[in-house]
């Protein structure tokens, strides 16, 4: 009996406790339901004061564009970027960050909450997606089953109700062009990976686009076949001249192809500019650690009077050239890549002295050609670059040092870069 009313309170407590939270999530939901129609309104005040006219210059202008959702998440904060006639613009960042949602907003997929956006100098806020004149394609290939290859290049035009004759045209010159002329027979279940990715491509080249949108297509093929596939898209872009706007996760695809790179982190642009620019000068520690492969190495130091001194007490001296006219403060982040690391040979030992350290091997990677070595210095670990000539196995010591032509030197709070 004593077993039975523990049981029924504890069901009962359960109860309570279930509804108890019930009604937190909805005051929580309806908390942020407010906030979003704040933001939402903010936004739109925000559009009228500030009418951004159609930029001469420009074949694809993104204005202050904001993508708010009706539960208060805002996904895109303020974006801006014009992008000039056959460029080739990259949307590069982690998971969440805004690429997909601001390419949904060109593609006319979702409202834009607020801001303005021009193709072609034509206002295309309000243009459904099918009359934008855009191309489309998504990590999902979309083919369908039961189509050959041919129907399914073929789909986009039929739909248009163009000619029997220009529909035969254009799909064998995009047969032609990404070298699938022998496929046009079969269905996509007979087809590999890539081969799907290029008929998918078919598909949206034959529309004879404005622009092309690209979210993330080589996601679904092997690592082998995804660097083919990247040189083949820069050959590919350059036949077409499309104005091509194209989203990944990988910074490697990002840096191969783009003419400019547009680096994001929860919503927000952090950085734009061409690869080699943001590689050699990243405005913050995000940029810098995520564009490079392996990661820069990160250090908090403190600086005084051109030095910079680790946290176990080894010190450096930063070229002065790199320092010239900037004001740092005591304490700073130390940033260098593993490619700037050097075993002190005879030869590195004489370029950089002051720089040598030994330094436990913690793993040795090896790469055919060369060796990621994680070394342990100032109580954290480090990645280096190293040949592949000289043996190297966990438990050894090795003697490097550095190249500070390359470091960078970032605020402690801001994150933002000195140099």
């Amino acid at each position: 009996m004593e077993e039975e009313k523990k049981t029924i309170r504890e069901e009962t407590k359960k109860r309570k406790n279930f509804f108890i939270r019930f009604k937190e999530n909805r005051r929580e939901e309806k908390k942020r339901k407010e906030e979003a129609k704040k933001k939402i309104a903010l936004a739109l005040e925000k559009d009228k004061e500030d009418k951004n006219p159609d930029p001469k210059d420009a074949y694809v202008s993104l204005h202050n564009i904001n993508k708010v959702y009706d539960n208060g998440f805002h996904a895109v904060h303020d974006f801006t970027i014009d992008i000039k006639q056959n460029e080739f613009i990259v949307f590069v960042g982690p998971s969440g960050c805004g690429k997909s949602t601001t390419l949904r907003r060109i593609a006319g997929l979702e409202d834009i909450t607020s801001g303005t956006l021009y193709i072609d100098h034509e206002f295309r806020n309000d243009v459904a997606s099918k009359d934008r004149n855009i191309a489309r394609v998504f990590q999902s290939y979309a083919l369908y089953p039961h189509r050959s290859v041919y129907d399914n290049i073929a789909f986009p035009l039929h739909i248009r109700r163009l000619p029997k004759d220009e529909i035969d045209r254009r799909v064998m010159e995009a047969a032609k062009i990404l070298q699938i002329t022998p496929l046009l027979d079969r269905k996509p279940k007979a087809l590999s990976g890539g081969q799907r990715q290029r008929v998918a491509l078919g598909r949206a080249i034959v529309k004879h686009a404005k622009v092309l949108l690209r979210d993330e297509p080589l996601s679904n093929l092997d690592a082998k076949l995804r660097v083919q596939r990247r040189s083949e898209i820069v050959k590919l872009h350059d036949k077409l001249k499309a104005t091509t706007v194209y989203v990944t996760h990988d910074q490697t695809e990002a840096m191969t192809r783009a003419s400019r790179i547009v680096i994001r982190k929860d919503g927000y642009v952090q950085q734009i500019g061409t690869p080699i620019d943001i590689f050699n000068h990243p405005c913050n520690k995000f940029v810098a650690g995520f564009i490079g492969s392996p990661a820069r190495n990160f250090f908090p130091v403190r600086y005084k009077d051109g030095r910079i001194t680790f946290i176990n007490g080894f010190s450096l001296t930063l070229p002065k050239e790199l320092l010239a006219g900037k004001m740092i403060p005591e304490k700073a982040i130390f940033g260098i890549r593993p490619e700037d690391i050097f075993i002190a040979d005879e030869y590195h030992a004489s370029l950089y002295p002051e720089t040598k350290v030994m330094a436990n091997v913690i793993l040795a990677e090896l790469l055919g050609n060369e060796y990621y070595v994680h070394t342990d210095f100032a109580y954290q670990e480090t990645i280096a670059k190293f040949p592949s000539d000289k043996h190297l196995s966990h438990g050894d010591k090795v003697s490097f040092c550095r190249n500070l032509a390359h470091c960078h030197l970032f605020d402690e709070k801001t994150e933002k870069a000195y140099f």
